[in-house]
């Protein structure tokens, strides 16, 4: 079977779809080497072509490349990529996030990743970004299979989308390799000194928009740093907010009432050799977001051997299993429990140190692979008696 895959954001390797595609694309030629792949990459971003052992790649331009962004990703989604997986002859194609073509040339496999435009209403965006949504959906509905990153996720699908439950297969994700315990102090510290920070510290590493749920966390903060007798910082990586708004909210005046402001980091973004040795020096790692598709975050942060307090909404509890303390994503009170816990108990890290680790073991990237080519497997097989993929 030659199987192709869209490359939209292989530029972009330090946002979850991209990140996905990075290790997906790597590990299915060793997964199923009785397979061929393509990787289509378009040609507006004017990134280098890769070389990817056992992939082909083939750069799509469109007419929309050097006029605008938007345009260029639409017309290589809906229109060039469908025509290039027909022209060179792919048996299945794979759009690894949410925006499969509406007209089919091939069969056609999507992942989604959380239906977070569709369920959330401050992520619906502009007409323009809500008109993209519902093209995309509706593509959604008429692919032979789509793989979603966890049974929440498999099931908001199904509900939302009506999709047949049959049609969505479940396919957990997984740590990139990087993410495992940094065992030289010397290089933790290092880290620390670059950022400025001290031990203990908290860590949180992920977006700073509205369902990520910071402000709890500050609040939570707030308390940990009243009630333990040794200072302590939290510290923040992401991207910092340009312009606060309903999707970014400003975090500033609750960190002035809790009165916080020399105790809390932020960071901006940390590169991935960074995030690991944050994770592996902290005193705990923190995640109160209100939906997560997946959360691959305190997944990373178990790889690392860092004890983590996590949220128990929507997938995050199907990640982590018992190897976290779970808090509801509300509870101020039990987020600060969950942090002075850590701090203040050393057996307690240990143990869940312990857990967490042997907790992240389950998930690996060609484990994610081999259960995605089954996918492409039993959807080819399909594809083959049900639907005229030419018209």
């Amino acid at each position: 079977m030659k199987i192709g895959i869209s490359g939209m954001f292989w530029t972009q390797p330090g946002v979850g779809s991209g990140q996905y595609l990075h290790q997906l694309v790597r590990h299915l030629p060793a997964a199923g080497p009785q397979h061929s792949y393509l990787l289509f990459i378009p040609a507006y971003p004017r990134a280098e072509r890769p070389a990817l052992p056992g992939v082909e790649i083939d750069v799509i331009p469109t007419p929309f490349d050097r006029k605008s962004r938007q345009l260029a990703k639409l017309w290589y989604e809906q229109v060039e990529l469908p025509r290039a997986a027909r022209r060179l002859g792919v048996d299945l194609l794979h759009v690894p996030y949410l925006a499969p073509p509406l007209r089919r040339t091939v069969p056609v496999v999507c992942t989604i990743h959380d239906l977070i435009p569709l369920l959330l209403p401050e992520y619906r965006g502009s007409p323009f970004i809500r008109g993209y949504t519902a093209l995309v959906t509706s593509a959604a509905r008429r692919v032979i299979a789509c793989i979603a990153d966890s049974d929440h996720t498999r099931d908001d699908v199904v509900r939302h989308l009506h999709l047949p439950a049959q049609r969505v297969h479940t396919v957990y994700l997984a740590p990139a390799p990087i993410y495992r315990p940094v065992e030289d102090r010397r290089e933790i510290e290092a880290v620390l000194r670059e950022h400025r920070l001290r031990e203990p510290y908290i860590y949180y590493v992920g977006g700073l928009d509205a369902r990520k749920n910071l402000g709890t966390l500050l609040r939570a903060f707030g308390r940990v740093r009243r009630r333990f007798n040794r200072p302590v910082q939290l510290a923040i990586a992401g991207r910092p907010i340009k312009k606060p708004s309903a999707l970014f909210p400003s975090l500033e005046p609750i960190i002035l009432d809790e009165g916080i402001a020399a105790d809390v980091a932020f960071l901006g973004y940390v590169s991935e050799e960074h995030n690991r040795a944050l994770y592996s020096g902290c005193a705990a790692f923190v995640y109160p977001s209100r939906y997560e598709g997946f959360g691959l975050p305190p997944l990373e942060a178990m790889a690392c051997g860092a004890p983590v307090v996590c949220s128990n909404a929507t997938s995050l509890p199907e990640a982590v299993g018992s190897a976290a303390i779970l808090v509801d994503p509300h509870d101020v009170e039990g987020w600060a429990q969950g942090m002075l816990r850590f701090l203040e108990d050393e057996e307690q890290r240990e143990e869940y140190r312990g857990r967490g680790l042997r907790r992240a073991a389950r998930f690996t990237w060609p484990q994610v692979a081999a259960n995605t080519l089954a996918v492409y497997e039993r959807a080819f097989e399909a594809s083959l008696s049900t639907v005229n993929y030419g018209a």
